[in-house]
């Protein structure tokens, strides 16, 4: 092929570069801005980079984005969930979904599932956020000093309330009267609270375990929980005297910070899956999600004082992510600034999380 001549007026093009693909959309005429940022969490220091003036492309095949946008859907796995949306018979539903486990894979009818709210999950990421919900909540609760009739002396920050229900009780009956007790728990007792349902492994049975961190007598949780389930229906069942039964409910008080986690990793933190007839699997009072720990950037961190408790203390790195674990009681010396900042926040959330108490005691520092 000629290459035609440089002629008057005429002049030669250069070959067009194409840069390769990028994985970010960047803006061309900003340049991106990286720092760290810095969250002062109630479990230690979080530090994760900020990129800002950059903005990621949305990944088509995430999982939100399947169940968002029908157009990544399979046709087959498009009809099974707008049939079963239309249907309102329970009968009918349950046959459609045989119908859907004989014909789809078990990628896409783990999504139909997910899709019509027949099974809901608790997967690990969820397990960590209750661990985190119910480690929040004990850190900003005031501890409470008590003492009973008995005139033994109590420290209390939390309490682990086990609900559980008779034989005859249904699912209904029993997701009806914990969320009257739920109220109960929020209105009259000035509970702050993290709750999780769960499936009895040997029976099958729905019950309930909560964490408050207000002081509820035993025979009041006896009381009110008996009153619910009865108001609902309920046949309460009679012992061996002829006395109705009152052992469907557990109080434990957890003595230190190490008990605290081995209840959170025992009853709190088990993934599992329920019927989505069941409702949510988990829950927490809103106070503990509208408060936000503080979040600085590094200018507004003493940097000196950052290295000293990172190098003082466990420290979990990742590419974008570090977290130290750290106390607040053992930052007043070594890092006087950061100290401030966590007691600043600590003072604000306590006064906010630890509501009065509701029932009379007798505190252990007043005169009996």
């Amino acid at each position: 092929m000629k290459i035609p001549n440089n002629r008057k007026g005429f002049k030669l093009k250069e070959p067009e570069v194409i840069p390769p693909a990028l994985t970010f959309n960047e803006p061309s005429h900003l340049d991106p801005l990286v720092y760290w940022n810095n969250k002062l969490k109630h479990s230690g220091i979080t530090s994760y980079k900020v990129f800002e003036n950059i903005h990621r492309r949305p990944n088509s095949h995430s999982l939100q984005n399947l169940l968002n946008q029908k157009s990544f859907i399979n046709q087959d796995l498009s009809y099974y969930i707008d049939s079963f949306q239309g249907l309102s018979d329970d009968d009918q539903r349950s046959r459609l979904n045989d119908e859907a486990c004989e014909s789809l894979n078990h990628d896409d009818y783990s999504l139909f599932l997910k899709q019509t709210r027949q099974i809901r999950n608790l997967n690990s990421t969820q397990s960590k956020k209750i661990r985190s919900l119910v480690e929040k909540l004990t850190y900003y609760t005031q501890t409470r000093n008590f003492t009973s009739k008995k005139g033994k002396e109590y420290n209390m920050k939390v309490a682990f309330i086990t609900l559980t229900s008779p034989g005859s009780t249904t699912n209904d009956q029993m997701l009806r009267a914990f969320n009257h007790f739920l109220d109960y728990l929020q209105r009259t007792a000035n509970c702050v609270y993290v709750w999780k349902k769960e499936l009895g492994e040997a029976n099958n049975k729905l019950h309930y375990h909560i964490v408050v961190n207000n002081f509820v007598p035993y025979y009041i949780v006896s009381w009110k929980w008996k009153r619910l389930l009865i108001a609902e229906g309920v046949n309460w069942p009679l012992n061996d005297q002829g006395r109705d039964t009152t052992s469907h409910y557990r109080i434990e008080l957890p003595r230190n910070a190490k008990l605290v986690s081995h209840y959170i990793a025992k009853y709190m933190g088990k993934a599992y899956d329920l019927p989505g007839n069941m409702g949510y699997v988990y829950g927490n009072s809103r106070i503990l999600t509208e408060l936000k720990e503080k979040d600085l950037a590094e200018w507004e961190v003493n940097t000196n004082e950052l290295e000293k408790v990172q190098k003082s203390h466990k420290t979990i790195k990742h590419d974008y992510t570090q977290h130290i674990c750290c106390n607040l009681l053992h930052l007043q010396k070594i890092a006087p600034d950061l100290y401030q900042l966590f007691y600043d926040q600590y003072v604000q959330f306590s006064e906010k999380i630890t509501l009065p108490q509701k029932f009379r005691y007798v505190s252990a520092n007043e005169d009996n």
